[in-house]
């Protein structure tokens, strides 16, 4: 019997709700069986997270734990040097030939996937969904538009790095985040002495 898979990438430093809303549409309106949150190890075209690997798969864990459809995928944190897409798909595959994958990714990720590399291949390994809001276009170059299946979700305005800048703050984060990512956070001070200068804008 042949599963369909559903991939969420990002760094999650922190996960949050946003996340999980992306995952959950993903889930119910792609009749997916599950949804992997991929954690990102050293993301080529993002460079350094602002937390350690392990901290961020520890949050993400937290995230998901109340949740059966959701599991984490830590495969990419331990692969040496940059991850890219089409090696992460061409594992997948060889571990699991059964599966039809779909990879979850936003309209600015979307946009910039002429770019990434071996783009072609990776294309050919999964179903790549494009998530959108309510009345937006698809910002993505004619050539890829009909690889792509386009999926609409609620807005919610919420962000990794808006999420560090408000926890390095000291203000309200609850509701913005799982409960127990809130507590982890919060009890192991992760973002209390980050340097903001150094938080590029993630959104993951």
């Amino acid at each position: 019997m042949i599963r369909r898979v559903g991939l969420l990438g990002g760094t999650f430093d922190p996960p949050h709700l946003g996340h999980l809303v992306v995952a959950e549409c993903a889930r119910v309106e792609l009749g997916l069986d599950q949804v992997r949150l991929l954690v990102a190890g050293e993301p080529w075209m993002k460079g350094t997270a602002p937390t350690s690997a392990a901290e961020r798969v520890a949050m993400t864990l937290a995230a998901v734990a109340e949740d059966p459809h959701l599991v984490v995928d830590d495969r990419e944190v331990h692969r040496c040097g940059p991850t890219y897409t089409a090696d992460t798909l061409a594992e997948l595959h060889r571990e699991e030939p059964d599966t039809d994958w779909f990879f979850v990714l936003g309209e600015d990720a979307a946009a910039g996937l002429a770019r990434w590399e071996r783009s072609d291949e990776a294309l050919t390994l999964a179903t790549f969904v494009v998530v959108t809001r309510p009345g937006m276009g698809t910002p993505v170059g004619r050539r890829l538009r009909p690889q792509l299946v386009h999926l609409q979700i609620p807005q919610l305005e919420v962000s990794s790095t808006q999420l560090r800048r408000r926890f390095a703050a000291g203000l309200a984060t609850r509701y913005l985040v799982p409960e127990a990512v809130d507590r982890y956070v919060r009890t192991h001070g992760l973002y209390d002495a980050a340097a903001p200068d150094a938080w590029e804008s993630d959104d993951g």
